[in-house]
């Protein structure tokens, strides 16, 4: 079975006056990355991709990445800048025949320039290249500000349990073992969003 991969992470301050740049998501430590560059850059690490990469061996899985652009907290994405990234991770996904389910390593308070729900914005053009009938499941980061779109557009969504986010590799492998179910077992996941009145500081 062919799973397809892709990593878009950015924790976005709609306050700071930190700028963000290609040169924020190119200089972090592994950069800009594309194809088959993820895979090989992340294979075996504590990472959401090195634990997707751990779960599809273990089924039997072919997994083909796309992109992996993250960085640092600063300011809004400028449009131009999310738009590229997204149409390179979609047309990276598009080229894939068959595919039978995605995972997604995104942040979940990712904010662009005219877009206030980045993460949904994602997962929603995810799922009209896919369909209603492909799997998408994501993994987030524990300070994600979720969303009903979010909710609405994934079959499954899995957040980071520590801080540090020391629990990425193991996520990352539980989103594939629930894939799996989903694929092989029948498994039909049901989400819903609560949210509680609190303000954290």
């Amino acid at each position: 079975m062919k799973i397809v991969t892709g990593s878009v992470s950015h924790e976005s301050s709609t306050f700071t006056t930190v700028e963000t740049t290609w040169e924020s998501y190119g200089s972090q430590r592994f950069g800009y990355l594309k194809g088959r560059d993820v895979l090989n850059t992340f294979r075996s690490s504590n990472t959401a991709v090195g634990g997707f990469v751990d779960g599809c061996k273990k089924y039997g899985f072919e997994l083909v990445s796309t992109v992996y652009a993250v960085a640092q907290p600063s300011g809004p994405t400028p449009r131009d800048i999310f738009d590229e990234i997204l149409n390179e991770m979609l047309a990276r996904m598009g080229a894939c025949a068959a595919v039978e389910g995605v995972l997604l390593d995104l942040h979940g308070s990712m904010v662009a320039e005219g877009i206030d729900d980045g993460e949904g914005h994602i997962l929603s053009v995810v799922r009209d290249l896919f369909g209603p009938d492909i799997p998408i499941i994501a993994q987030l980061d524990i300070h994600s500000n979720m969303s009903q779109q979010m909710v609405d557009m994934a079959d499954v969504i899995i957040g980071h349990e520590t801080y540090p986010e020391i629990d990425q590799g193991d996520r990352g492998r539980e989103c594939v073992d629930v894939l799996n179910r989903i694929l092989t077992q029948g498994l039909k996941p049901t989400m819903a969003l609560s949210r509680i009145p609190l303000v954290w500081g």
